[in-house]
């Protein structure tokens, strides 16, 4: 029987909050490739899910800001998306959760392609079925409604397949709201990092020299409800591989568990995300599947990769009708050879006018609609705390340039 394959995506998730989820850790990660350096396309929840669905970076799909849905369906855009590419092969497919920002406004819209729809639809409950909008009592109950949906579709597929599933909990998105169970386990977290109100911003952009330090102890108090968020999640998570692993579908499952975008935290001075900073343009990026050896990859990997490896699971060619600026994954996954791999990676903002090139351990930062740019090298300044001033940055900024304007098979050649 063919394999299946689930997207799970969460909401402003950093990298480092991925070890406290004790479930996710131990039957996810360990038992799957972890990407160190696993990037979003856009730090910005709706550019960045228009992204996943459609394998196109911003400056392609040309959602810009956070209000994605109406220009997303404008454009067409929801007509040749990984959900229609794969119904369009016989897979059954499911979307459970959150979709698109800018939903509330569309609340009966059904995307195409997805043949079972169970979208949260904005922040108050409720839930569009397959194009029935529900009301529940607040996105808490939403994102269980979604769960427990998505484990039906699941069970339904225990002797049947193959299948598709997105599955977008709001969660550890703001306001905070952690079950009564939860509510408590992180209240001795604490919240220290080096870049936090960083002293000097002598290095960084004009508009950030001025800044303000942020409140520490709100800093504090927001990953606390982060993580606390994140033990429901973990909850539903293990819920979720008992059902997989109940049914005997688990060892012909590929699960992709990323999320749309970091956080930041106070580095730098700055708070939540839209920056290309690691802790905000980094993502969280595990990859459990038949055949992929367990362990830690150093590969450039981004949400754009979704979509072409997924159909390349499906047996589909994921440039036949369109050429998709990700790549696919599958065979390096199986091969544990990524020696062809890309060896560079774009991280843009079209909504703020700056694109990152991140190159071996290089992470340079243009700011191309204020003349500005940074540099720093990651294995010796981490926490980017001085750019590298004095270099000669020409052939970078030319090389992000043509990335930023590029698409498709032309985009992966200027990565090689």
């Amino acid at each position: 029987m063919a394999d299946n394959v689930l997207w799970i995506i969460t909401d402003d998730q950093m990298r480092s909050t991925l070890p406290t989820m004790d479930a996710t850790w131990k039957r996810l990660v360990e038992k799957g490739v972890r990407f160190r350096r696993g990037y979003t396309a856009m730090p910005w929840c709706g550019p960045a899910r228009a992204s996943m669905l459609t394998s196109r970076y911003p400056h392609d799909h040309g959602c810009h800001d956070n209000r994605t849905h109406r220009p997303f369906v404008d454009q067409g855009l929801d007509r040749d998306t990984v959900a229609t590419r794969m119904r369009g092969a016989d897979v059954d497919t499911g979307y459970f959760g959150k979709y698109m920002n800018g939903l509330g406004e569309d609340p009966e819209y059904v995307a195409p392609g997805w043949g079972r729809w169970v979208a949260t639809v904005g922040k108050r409950g409720q839930v569009n079925v397959d194009g029935d909008v529900r009301q529940l009592d607040g996105q808490a109950a939403a994102d269980t409604f979604a769960a427990e949906r998505l484990r039906r579709f699941v069970e339904r597929h225990e002797d049947s397949g193959p299948w598709f599933a997105a599955w977008a909990p709001s969660i550890p998105h703001d306001p905070y709201r952690p079950s009564a169970e939860h509510r408590h386990d992180f209240d001795d977290a604490t919240w220290d990092p080096p870049a936090l109100n960083e002293a000097d911003l002598s290095d960084k952009p004009t508009w950030m020299r001025d800044l303000p330090p942020q409140d520490r102890a709100l800093m504090r108090r927001v990953l606390e409800g982060k993580l606390e968020e994140l033990q429901d999640l973990d909850d539903q998570v293990g819920l979720l591989l008992d059902v997989l692993w109940r049914t005997g579908q688990l060892e012909r499952t590929w699960i992709f568990f990323v999320s749309d975008n970091g956080y930041l935290l106070g580095e730098h001075r700055l708070f939540r995300k839209e920056q290309p900073y690691e802790e905000s343009a980094g993502i969280p990026f595990v990859v459990r599947g038949p055949g992929v050896e367990p362990g830690t990859g150093n590969a450039f990997v981004s949400q754009v990769d979704l979509m072409p490896t997924t159909l390349e699971i499906a047996g589909l060619d994921p440039d036949a009708g369109r050429e998709l600026s990700g790549r696919s994954m599958l065979g390096p996954l199986r091969s544990g050879d990524w020696s062809s791999w890309r060896r560079r990676l774009l991280v843009e903002n079209t909504n703020l006018g700056w694109a990152m090139l991140r190159e071996g351990s290089q992470a340079y930062i243009e700011h191309h609609e204020r003349d500005e740019w940074e540099l720093y090298d990651l294995s010796l300044d981490p926490h980017q705390l001085s750019s590298r001033r004095d270099a000669d940055v020409a052939d970078l900024s030319a090389r992000v340039t043509a990335m930023r304007r590029a698409r498709g098979t032309e985009l992966r050649a200027l990565e090689d």
